[in-house]
């Protein structure tokens, strides 16, 4: 909706104000790349997330392939809305793993030598979504919500943002069949 909101349409006042009303999260997602599965071999964690309260706000440890040796990928920081993910969208990406490697030593001492390279991305730098899924407020779903997922002419919405479910796969799949099967409804009818 963030770049939508921004091109010219051809919808009715109604969809264009929904369009318009639905903000987006910001959301900072850091993966950490290490030389050994230390956090398995040292501390014997499989799997799981450990929540902080630093701007890090979590580190999530792989689900699978567990004790393969060899390299690891951790999600090294995910922050969601607040001063967390301000403070590292305004950061340049490797900063945003220098910060997570700093935060996240606190809670493995291991990242320091083990750390080989990393990955950021703030969604709200991504300029095809300049943001990261749909962040209503109960006053704005409730005056736009069904204008957004209305059939208006030719045009239908579906994605998380068109959902309650945001921010999930799952929201954006019910979006998708329930858009599908109200355009198969009006195709019969017609």
């Amino acid at each position: 909706m963030t770049v939508l909101s921004q091109i010219p349409t051809q919808v009715g006042a109604k969809m264009k104000a929904a369009i318009d009303a639905v903000p987006y999260a910001a959301s900072v997602k850091i993966g950490l790349q290490f030389k050994r599965r230390f956090w398995e071999e040292d501390e014997h964690i499989f799997g799981g997330i450990s929540y902080t309260d630093m701007p890090i706000r979590q580190i999530s440890y792989p689900s699978t392939g567990y004790n393969t040796g060899g390299k690891g990928v951790l999600l090294g920081g995910y922050t969601w809305n607040g001063p967390g993910s301000y403070e590292f969208t305004a950061m340049t990406p490797a900063e945003r793993v220098r910060r997570a490697v700093a935060y996240g030593s606190q809670i493995h001492p291991q990242y320091r030598t083990e750390f080989e390279t990393g990955i950021a991305v703030a969604w709200h730098r991504v300029p095809f979504t300049l943001g990261c899924a749909g962040d209503w407020t109960d006053e704005a779903r409730a005056e736009h919500y069904d204008n957004l997922c209305a059939l208006d002419g030719r045009i239908m919405l579906a994605g998380e943002h068109a959902s309650y479910i945001p921010a999930w796969q799952e929201g954006a799949i019910l979006s998708a069949l329930d858009a599908v099967s109200r355009l198969h409804k009006r195709v019969l009818a017609a």
